[in-house]
């Protein structure tokens, strides 16, 4: 079988038996239970408090229709310090980012919004004069409707590239 192709260079959708990450598979059984029976929890029953143990790498996305926009809320620390940057409160497309990179993203956000699915990828990212880091990640779909995915509760374990800051309690 062919290797699955990296969409331009950044990302690769994967299976959720790929992943290996014990951060994603936390945040999803915590999703999972929120979830019960329905297609996906709501927006407002997620607690920070709830989501201390992943806090560092979770982030809350927004997404708008008509036309489709993305709108990045809360950024874990861990996320921006790696990253370089905390883009809280901005929408992707003001973020200054490679026209590949709101590219990627917006094509990821689209394809949870389409199938109301958990999405699971790898990406790869620049650090530390390195260009070649690979992360896994998940985006779990939330509603303020039950119907539409109106956000979505992001989790980028970035735990595999750096370690997590001393400022920050550990587990």
């Amino acid at each position: 079988m062919a290797e699955p192709d990296w969409i331009r260079g950044q990302i690769r959708f994967v299976e959720r038996s790929e992943i290996t990450s014990r951060l994603i598979l936390g945040i999803e059984a915590h999703w999972q239970r929120l979830r019960g029976d329905r297609a996906m929890p709501r927006r407002d029953e997620i607690d920070p408090v709830e989501l201390a143990p992943w806090l560092p790498y979770v982030s809350i996305v927004e997404l708008h229709e008509d036309p489709f926009r993305v709108r990045y809320r809360v950024v874990g620390t861990e996320v921006a310090r790696i990253i370089g940057e905390d883009f809280s409160n901005r929408w992707l497309d003001e973020t200054g980012w490679s026209a590949d990179s709101i590219f990627v993203n917006r094509l990821i956000y689209r394809k949870v919004a389409a199938t109301r699915q958990p999405l699971y990828g790898l990406s790869v990212l620049d650090y530390a004069g390195r260009e070649d880091w690979i992360f896994e990640w998940v985006l779990l779909p939330l509603s303020n409707d039950g119907v539409r995915v109106t956000h979505c509760l992001s989790l980028d374990d970035l735990s595999t590239i750096a370690p997590r800051s001393r400022l920050l309690p550990m587990d």
